[in-house]
Order: structure tokens, then C-alpha cells, then sequence
């Protein structure tokens, strides 16, 4: 089941105080109303009982769906190098057969939730991602700012991604076939994870330019080796 507290919060606009349910965790699979809250905005949506001010509130949150076998384990803003939670570990580390991600934003959280969901491995997706970002900046001459996994159809042979482009963050969808997620499959197995390491993992932009680095330089080694 989901695990829910209590907790006083302070309105930012006219300083009232206000007690709210906070939550731990989310079990999809027990609470699937909690899901749909969570991917909706509602969830973590904040009222002001004096004055009626909106709010989107973050904090550390477990996601946990153990129909599909994934948690995503949602902290605002984290800090990569000094995050432990030896208490989530302990509490967590003992199940096998479950891919857990640590993300620090909302809309990761959403697209964790949305990829595993389809069935996908967000290990590629990334790498996908990243090269459709290059194509993007390319085709349109401006910096991409960010993008998210937003289509997956396989009657389409389609799968793709949403980008921010340019200083005003315009959207520009971006789509390919989905042999291309398969290939990329080899790429994303060069940052492959230790396999009896169970601890939550952060797979990210910055985590496919390292793959992809990574995979280049094999390549290049293995092309020289061949040479010689």
C-alpha cells in the first residue's frame, strides 16, 4: 500500500498554515487512483485554505510498481554526488528482478513512469534521445534545452521525443523508427549496470553522453586493434 503522513505547511503568499497529506510512497499496483493523481498534477497539488493560492509541491517520494517491476524514487533537485538513503536501501535492497531509478525532477519522474510502462528500457531511450537531440539541433539551427519520451506505437513503426528548442523553449517532436531503439540497445549495454548492484541508479542525459563516449572510444579501439 501507499504510505501517506501528515505534515503543516506555511503558505508562501499570505503565511497561513495548513496541514496537508504528504506522500511517502506510491503502489501503483494497490492505489492506482494515486497514479493517475501523480501523472495528472493532482497529487501533488497544493491549495491555501485562507487565500486560495496554488502551488505544485516537491518532495522525496518512492514510486513503486511492482506489475512492471520498476521504482522510481523521486528527490527535488539531488545532489548526484552526496545522495544516500541507507534506510530506502535496506528497506528495498533485497528484491530481485527490479530496475530502480533515482530522478530529481517531476516530468523525469512522469517519463520513468511512461517508459517502463510501455515496456521500454529507459537505458536507450536515453541514448536515443540523445542522438535525436543532435539531429534536432541540426535541423533547426537552435540549442535544445531539454525533451522527453512522448511517443511509442508499434503499428507505426514510430517512436518519439518532445524537445525544448531555442531561448523560448518552442516544442519540436521528433520521430523514428523503432529499429533505431533497437539498435541503440548495443550502445546503451556499454554502460550496462554490475547486476547484483541493487542500489537506485540515475540514467539521464548526462548518463547517455558517457555511454555514447564510451561506446566510440571501444569502437575506436577495436577498429585500431583490427588495423595493426
Amino acid at each position: 500500500m501507499s504510505s501517506i503522513m501528515t505534515k503543516k505547511i506555511t503558505c508562501p503568499k499570505c503565511g497561513a498554515e495548513s496541514e496537508i497529506k504528504v506522500f511517502k510512497t506510491v503502489n501503483a499496483a494497490t492505489d492506482p487512483i494515486y497514479r493517475e493523481q501523480l501523472l495528472n498534477g493532482e497529487l501533488l497539488k497544493y491549495t491555501c485554505d485562507q487565500c486560495g493560492s496554488p502551488a505544485q509541491l516537491r518532495y522525496p517520494l518512492l514510486y513503486n510498481d511492482m506489475k512492471n517491476n520498476f521504482m522510481v524514487y523521486f528527490i527535488p533537485e539531488i545532489d548526484r554526488d552526496k545522495l544516500t538513503d541507507e534506510a530506502l536501501e535496506k528497506q528495498f535492497g533485497e528484491l530481485e528482478g527490479i530496475t530502480r531509478r533515482l530522478v530529481g525532477s517531476y516530468n523525469e519522474l512522469k517519463e520513468k513512469i511512461h517508459i517502463f510502462e510501455a515496456n521500454l528500457d529507459d537505458r536507450v531511450i536515453e541514448v536515443v534521445k540523445a542522438a535525436l537531440k543532435d539531429v534536432v539541433e541540426k535541423r533547426t539551427g537552435e540549442e535544445v534545452t531539454g525533451g522527453y519520451f512522448s511517443k511509442y506505437s508499434v503499428d507505426e513503426d514510430r517512436i518519439g521525443f518532445t524537445f525544448f528548442v531555442g531561448d523560448e523553449g518552442e516544442q519540436f517532436v521528433q520521430t523514428t523508427r523503432l529499429e533505431i531503439y533497437e539498435k541503440s540497445a548495443a550502445v546503451a549495454a556499454a554502460g550496462e549496470d554490475d547486476p547484483t548492484d541493487r542500489s537506485f541508479k540515475i540514467v539521464d542525459r548526462n548518463w547517455a553522453r558517457n555511454v555514447l563516449y564510451k561506446y566510440k572510444k571501444n569502437k575506436e579501439n577495436r577498429a585500431g586493434s583490427t588495423a595493426q
